[in-house]
């Protein structure tokens, strides 16, 4: 009668063990699934600030494109400005000279 309670004793334990079992194999799986969302979350932040922070200096870069194109463009500018007035002044020094020689100095 002894050996039928002990059997029984050990057959309980072993279903409580396979139940804490059971219970630590859903608790580990459910710790994986958070675990795993949660690393999925940290790499699309990371992901979106890395673009970001690129979006950031490919902006700077076209500003600072941008702008240095803006200060060659006036330098040009003022140089053809320049160019031209010289050959204004030039072309207008012929034209009164070419008079002179025709009319005389009156």
């Amino acid at each position: 009668m002894n050996m039928i309670q002990e059997v029984k004793k050990i057959e309980q334990e072993a279903r409580e063990l396979e139940e804490m079992y059971d219970r630590k194999i859903v608790e580990m799986e459910e710790n994986t699934d958070s675990k795993i969302t949660e690393m999925k979350n940290d790499i699309e932040e990371a992901i979106e600030g890395y673009k970001n922070e690129q979006e950031a200096e490919k902006q700077q870069k076209l500003e600072q494109l941008n702008e240095s194109l803006r200060v060659e463009e006036e330098a040009e500018k003022n140089f053809l400005l320049h160019l031209y007035e010289q050959k204004y002044t030039e072309l207008v020094d012929i034209v009164v000279e070419e008079v002179k020689k025709q009319y005389g100095n009156s």
